[in-house]
């Protein structure tokens, strides 16, 4: 019997409520909706994937991506993992237009692949393993639990808060302020998902510095197809500006890293798959642009593999893997490697991604 052999694929969906709604600019999220993908092998060793859906953002359903990975259970039963670069390749030509899906299927094998060679996920991206800690986010809406919220989180040990911005300029402004009073000496990081056009958002960051507030990162401040006016801020602000939604491709990477038109980019899995999301780090290293592991709506188990990711990778410089502070129910059992501060100790994870669903409570999500 050859143990590393795919004896099952379940799929799962996996649902879980929020401690509040993740509202941004773009749209908003009242509970995690996801999709669980788990491979068993014949030696009786499993891998869990999981595939985050973001519907206004990449426009995936949960129907559909369920479906596809259905499709991809019977394509994977009988393949072998040792081959697992013939199966990556295999899944992204049958998963291209569904890339949370094909997200799921790579971090099922390699956490099989991982655990059948008795090491941590981080290992299989390099020899040494980086600190990993997540900044905080401060969701669109909810005013009068903001203060307590931030209060909350900065005594737990958050010391970057990273803010949602577009709805009303002089109220985000006031609320970006307002976390510098609260939670004093904090980094600010900034995100507009798409809301605003340059001149905009140049005119906040402006009235910002009037303040003395001057943020770390501002993330995607214009809508995803303007490069240029990515570029006119890039050229312009004195912090990088990061490209999110305006990268949802290996070729998109390619095209804003050879033309300048952002000094940043955010790395998430659900957008590219890892395989992918490895070249684009690959190409963002090489042209020293900065890089930011970043994540949809996601439970402890994707992102923890982010955490793997980039810390076995090594050279982020932002981290934004916050989202399972925001899960209420609990869906997976990481035992204590992902801190109430947001630190990742994914030096502490024996093998694979050191993460368990709770297939009783997801059963009944």
């Amino acid at each position: 019997m050859k143990e590393t052999i795919i004896k099952k694929v379940r799929v799962r969906k996996l649902h879980a409520d929020l401690f509040m709604p993740f509202t941004v600019s773009s749209g908003s999220h009242a509970r995690l909706e996801n999709i669980l993908f788990e491979a068993e092998l014949k030696g009786g060793i499993k891998g869990f994937g999981e595939a985050a859906l973001a519907n206004h953002i990449t426009g995936e359903t949960q129907s559909l991506t369920f479906n596809n990975l259905k499709k991809a259970a019977v394509w994977f039963e009988g393949k072998d993992i040792a081959d697992y670069f013939k199966l990556f390749v295999f899944a992204e030509q049958k998963l291209d237009k569904n890339r949370c899906a094909l997200a799921a299927v790579e971090m099922a094998i390699l956490d099989a692949l991982t655990k059948s060679l008795n090491i941590p996920l981080w290992k299989f991206y390099g020899d040494k393993c980086e600190k990993i800690k997540s900044d905080i986010t401060l969701v669109i809406g909810g005013e009068k639990n903001n203060y307590s919220f931030i209060k909350k989180m900065a005594e737990q040990g958050f010391n970057i808060f990273k803010i949602k911005v577009g709805v009303d300029f002089d109220k985000d402004i006031n609320r970006v302020i307002s976390v510098c009073k609260i939670a004093a000496g904090a980094g600010i990081c900034l995100d507009a998902n798409c809301a605003y056009d340059a001149n905009t958002a140049f005119r906040f960051i402006k009235t910002l510095e009037k303040y003395q507030v001057f943020p770390l990162v501002f993330e995607q401040p214009t809508a995803k197809e303007d490069y240029e006016g990515l570029k006119f801020l890039s050229g312009k602000l004195k912090m990088p500006v990061c490209a999110d939604e305006s990268v949802s491709s290996v070729e998109d990477a390619f095209k804003i890293i050879k033309n300048g038109y952002a000094n940043a980019i955010n790395i998430k899995l659900m957008k590219f798959g890892l395989a992918s999301a490895r070249e684009i780090y690959n190409l963002a290293r090489i042209k020293n642009v900065k890089l930011m592991m970043g994540e949809m709506l996601e439970s402890s188990l994707s992102s923890l593999c982010a955490a793997h990711f980039a810390g076995g990778l090594g050279g982020f410089d932002f981290i934004d893997l916050d989202t399972p502070f925001f899960v209420k129910d609990k869906i997976m059992s990481s035992g204590a490697i992902i801190k109430r501060s947001g630190i990742y100790e994914i030096d502490k994870v024996k093998k694979g991604i050191g993460v368990k669903p709770n297939l009783a409570i997801i059963k009944n999500s």
